[in-house]
């Protein structure tokens, strides 16, 4: 009789010691979990002048600019950056119709794009348009439609 209660007051330890070590395991994955989604909710804005540097590096690479290309594109796209961060700073302030807000910025990137090209030879345009393609939406196409129907 006494082995018995003493075989189940270690059964009972051994499964409190479990479920300790279980909560454990949970409350530090959770932990995780939240400092990692605070993590990617926090994304840094980055000024005009790094997203000029930054965009005419890149071309630099893909598209072997030239100096005086180089400093043309940097001048443009730093004051294009300026004014689509004060876009978007209006647009945080009034957070209002965020299809207007997107309509505006698409309509900057396109004429960063256009004015881009004035800057580039004929083998760079072609490049930069292939460039464009691959990124998607993103570098200045419109969602959802084809790179060769661009009226869907």
């Amino acid at each position: 009789m006494l082995a018995s209660k003493v075989y189940y007051k270690l059964n009972i330890n051994k499964i409190f010691e479990l479920m300790k070590s279980i909560i454990t395991v949970l409350a530090l994955v959770l932990s995780l979990g939240l400092a990692n989604a605070q993590q990617g909710g926090q994304r840094k804005q980055r000024s005009p002048e790094e997203i000029a540097k930054m965009q005419v590096e890149r071309l630099t690479k893909e598209l072997n600019l030239s100096k005086t290309q180089q400093d043309s594109i940097h001048k443009y796209i730093l004051s294009s950056s300026t004014e689509q961060q004060k876009l978007f700073k209006d647009n945080a302030v009034n957070s209002g119709n965020r299809e207007a807000y997107m309509k505006s910025f698409q309509a900057l990137r396109e004429k960063q794009n256009v004015k881009i090209k004035t800057f580039l030879n004929e083998e760079q345009i072609k490049k930069y348009d292939e460039l464009a393609k691959q990124r998607g939406p993103r570098s200045g196409g419109q969602r959802g439609q084809s790179p060769n129907n661009s009226n869907n």
